[in-house]
């Protein structure tokens, strides 16, 4: 048997890793598939408690769950850091460059 605030740390614990600003979009996507799988255990002659449990049980552990949607929701976040630092790094090597000037004349001669 699952009970409401025993279905709420589930969802929070599932959705722990992801951005604030994705997070209750996805939240309220998963409890609509756990809805959802709980209507069909109630077609299958479970009681409602029973129903959430399975719904519950048939999603996984809250950990795995938040490890894959984490994976889904957050893997564009990694291009873009990595061209970020690639533009900076760029454009620090290129004001390195200019503080060198080049060499001139007499310094070029030994």
């Amino acid at each position: 048997m699952v009970s409401a605030d025993a279905l709420e740390r589930y969802l929070g614990r599932a959705t722990r890793f992801l951005p604030s600003r994705i997070r209750r979009e996805v939240r309220a996507e998963l409890h609509a598939n756990l809805y959802q799988a709980m209507l069909d255990a109630r077609l299958q002659g479970l009681n409602e408690a029973d129903a959430w449990a399975a719904a519950v049980r048939e999603s996984g552990s809250a950990w795995r769950l938040a490890l894959q949607l984490a994976r889904v929701h957050t893997l564009g976040l990694a291009p873009r850091v990595l061209l970020a630092g690639m533009v900076l790094g760029g454009a620090a090597y290129a004001v390195r460059a200019e503080v060198h000037s080049a060499p001139t004349g007499q310094e070029a001669r030994p």
